[in-house]
């Protein structure tokens, strides 16, 4: 298998690192470079985003709803220019807002990720990371809290105005220094503090990423990715070991008298046959590494999506008999049922049946059903 779809795995299964990212920061694609099968949360500099906080009792069903008044507001403030601003919007009760990019191309810094084969898991405003980072008893006072970044004399703050933990207000703005905020506020933060979210009160978490582009399959394939490179890594010592056993049987052979060659054939031969072939699971665990995971698995993403209500369960696979089999949970058979007729019509798959169809475990909403199918190998053509 190729060393790009090990990395892609990799990614797929690696914890996100953090990494700040400022308003017109190159140094994303060489951070990437420097790291393939990894994956990183942009936290964002206040100095790429607008910031805005809806009035309470706007009647906005929804972070679609909120994304839309948001756009129209930017819209408004911002002109033409608004129309490229990526738009991430969030919602906690009655509360909610959204963050506006600008001065940074969220397409590029995807493909610079895809193409170093990083996983880009979030693009989040350092604010927010921030906040989710207080203690509890802060999270849930009524006060002003400040994140700020750059020195005194050019400094970029945002001000989070708190009512007994609902966030009623949120300002960016540039001050020469904190004593232009006026009073002492809260809890004040910067790029410097540590970023780990603790437990408390839900906080704003807005994301530029698409919600869409987040896989349903994101945890069964990050299982299966983990098996097969544990796997991959258990039979090349295995090999690896079958293979000091060969050498050292030919060492010992050519040690040998030239005379006593056709005396020690037999054993030679004893030590041959003693060294396994290559085991199944190695074969199997090659096999699996050189399936085309990507387009396989971008087809059931895709058919997934249209039923939106399905759950994935699970996910298996058979290199070696070139089989998928794939479990979830869907409140109606019908959809199950159309789903495998999606994947029935996919160029190379084959026998896309309905295999299992049954309820539920017990803490588990809808029917449990599981799908099998033939699909191409890496070795097919």
């Amino acid at each position: 298998m190729s060393e790009r779809l090990r990395q892609r795995l990799a990614a797929r299964v690696a914890r996100p690192r953090r990494l700040f990212f400022t308003a017109g920061g190159g140094e994303f694609e060489a951070w990437c470079r420097e790291r393939p099968g990894t994956a990183v949360e942009l936290l964002v500099s206040a100095r790429a985003l607008h910031e805005l906080a809806a009035e309470p009792g706007l009647p906005l069903a929804g972070l679609d709803a909120v994304r839309a008044y948001a756009q129209q507001q930017f819209a408004h403030y911002f002109g033409a220019a608004a129309q490229r601003f990526a738009v991430a919007p969030w919602q906690l009760g009655e509360a909610a807002g959204a963050s506006a990019l600008h001065g940074l191309d969220l397409a590029a810094l995807r493909s610079q990720a895809e193409a170093a084969r990083v996983r880009l898991a979030a693009v989040r405003p350092a604010w927010a990371a921030w906040l989710a980072s207080l203690p509890a008893a802060t999270r849930a006072g009524s006060g002003r809290l400040v994140w700020h970044e750059g020195a005194a004399g050019d400094m970029t703050a945002v001000v989070i105005q708190l009512d007994q933990g609902r966030v009623t207000g949120l300002q960016s703005r540039r001050v020469q220094g904190l004593a232009d905020l006026g009073a002492a506020p809260l809890a004040v933060g910067g790029p410097g503090d540590d970023l780990a979210a603790r437990p408390g009160p839900a906080t704003p978490q807005p994301d530029f990423l698409p919600r869409a582009g987040r896989s349903p399959l994101a945890w069964p394939l990050a299982a299966t990715g983990a098996l097969v490179l544990a796997t991959a890594a258990w039979s090349a010592a295995d090999s690896h070991r079958a293979l000091a056993v060969a050498q050292a049987a030919r060492d010992r052979a050519a040690a040998l008298r030239p005379a006593a060659v056709a005396a020690a054939a037999p054993p030679r031969r004893a030590a041959a046959a003693a060294v396994p072939a290559e085991n199944r699971s190695a074969r199997e665990a090659r096999a699996l590494l050189a399936m085309p995971w990507e387009p396989l698995l971008a087809r059931v993403e895709t058919a997934g999506a249209q039923a939106r209500t399905i759950a994935w369960l699970g996910l298996d696979a058979s290199a070696a008999r070139g089989e998928l089999r794939l479990e979830g949970l869907t409140p109606d058979r019908l959809l199950a049922l159309q789903l495998a007729e999606q994947l029935g019509g996919t160029p190379g798959w084959r026998q896309v049946v309905l295999s299992r169809f049954s309820a539920a475990e017990a803490g588990l909403a809808g029917q449990r059903f599981e799908i099998s199918a033939r699909v191409p190998t890496g070795d097919a053509p």
